[in-house]
């Protein structure tokens, strides 16, 4: 970063305690930008990207290798602080412009800050994943570009989590399956195991309950084993390319020759688990419970049962107040310049907060369940905002709005 550039930075508002955005949610905070010394933009903006990349390589003989790769784009927005008068209401490719508070294109000495405001696209998206070969990412990322000098940016991630709507009443039904095995050799008799679960879908942090049956009537001694494993697959063309994680590995006692037995398997999904993936074109993520009996000097048989891991209908409990832990970041404070009388603009509707002082400060507001993400503590001085740029006023040095 340049040296008259001491901070670029951006910070977005969580809007719950697991810091997660769904379909159609609001996505507001602030770039703060610091320099030492006054300086001339060509362009500020920023900008909220949705998109599914894929890439792997492999060896096809004689030492070479080729790589595949693809790309899936969900949306791109953007929001204009400053932008290049030549460029200005062009339309960009696949690219969604968002109005908002305009600025004059020389930024004086010291702090300034640029509020912005997006809604995600109210349509289906695949969660947040990062895989072996692949990644869904959902990204805020601001760049400023100067005459003649190197393009500054900074990125930070979101969350993204798709809703449950819970209309799978299909994934209520139990599913149970059962496996035989006969011993030719190094052995005699027949083994036989039967898993069973109550349901097939489970929601981020519940429990899935197995019960597995065994009746070894052979004459070895076998040795249970069960997993919860993560099949991840990556798709570029007509290439596919599959990695598996095992979110849960255990191994339980030895089933003697002749006996039977009945346990049960209590697997606790984490919280933050990546849900299934089909509705992405290049990046599917399924889960399913492996059951094996582990038998000595012969193949080991295997069940399998396919589960699917929904998003919660709640990622987290409402804060209730301090006590609860859920902290945002104390932004400081813009002074919003009030759109002046007359109509409002096309994009009042979305960007409520920026024209009418009467319209609610933040999501959730309403209902009392966040802390204003605005609030400033005893003591704490906000920053002085970015100066607006109004065309109409004189670009003489002399003009207070417009520094040069």
């Amino acid at each position: 970063m340049s040296k008259s550039i001491k901070e670029l930075n951006l910070h977005y508002d969580p809007i719950n305690e697991s810091n997660s955005f769904t379909s159609g949610d609001i996505v507001e905070g602030r770039v703060v930008l610091e320099v030492t010394k006054e300086i001339k933009v060509d362009h500020l903006f920023v900008k909220l990207t949705g998109d599914a990349n894929v890439s792997w390589t492999e060896s096809t003989g004689d030492d070479e290798t080729t790589t595949y790769s693809d790309h899936e784009r969900y949306f791109k927005i953007k929001q204009y602080f400053i932008q290049e008068s030549s460029k200005y209401g062009q339309p960009e490719k696949n690219t969604t412009l968002i109005s908002g508070e305009t600025y004059g294109p020389v930024i004086k000495e010291g702090s300034h800050v640029f509020p912005f405001r997006f809604q995600l696209p109210q349509q289906k998206m695949p969660a947040s994943f990062k895989g072996v070969h692949g990644s869904v990412k959902y990204v805020l990322m601001v760049k400023l570009k100067r005459p003649w000098k190197p393009t500054s940016s900074t990125c930070s991630e979101l969350n993204f989590s798709p809703g449950n709507d819970g209309t799978n009443d299909h994934l209520l039904e139990p599913q149970s399956v059962t496996k035989d095995k006969k011993l030719k050799l190094f052995g005699s008799g027949k083994m036989s195991m039967t898993a069973t679960t109550d349901k097939t879908g489970y929601m981020q942090g519940e429990t899935i309950r197995v019960s597995v049956d065994i009746d070894n009537s052979s004459s070895r001694d076998v040795k249970p084993k069960y997993s919860l494993k993560q099949q991840q697959t990556f798709i570029a063309g007509k290439s596919t390319n599959k990695a598996f994680k095992d979110i849960v590995k255990e191994t339980k006692d030895p089933v003697p020759s002749g006996e039977k037995t009945k346990f049960i398997v209590d697997i606790h999904l984490p919280h933050d688990l990546t849900i299934n993936i089909e509705n992405c074109r290049i990046i599917k993520v399924q889960y399913q419970i492996k059951v094996s009996l582990d038998v000595s000097f012969a193949s080991d048989p295997a069940l399998m049962l396919p589960v699917v891991i929904l998003p919660a209908y709640q990622q987290c409990p409402p804060c209730q107040g301090p006590s609860g832990g859920f902290q945002p970041y104390l932004p400081p404070q813009p002074n919003l310049v009030p759109y002046p009388g007359g109509p409002p603009p096309p994009y009042a509707e979305l960007y409520p907060n920026l024209h009418d002082p009467t319209a609610l400060p933040y999501p959730g507001a309403a209902a009392g369940l966040y802390p204003n993400p605005n609030a400033m503590l005893p003591g704490f001085y906000p920053t002085p905002s970015a100066p607006v740029y109004d065309p109409n006023q004189s670009t003489k040095a002399s003009s207070p709005n417009v520094p040069y």
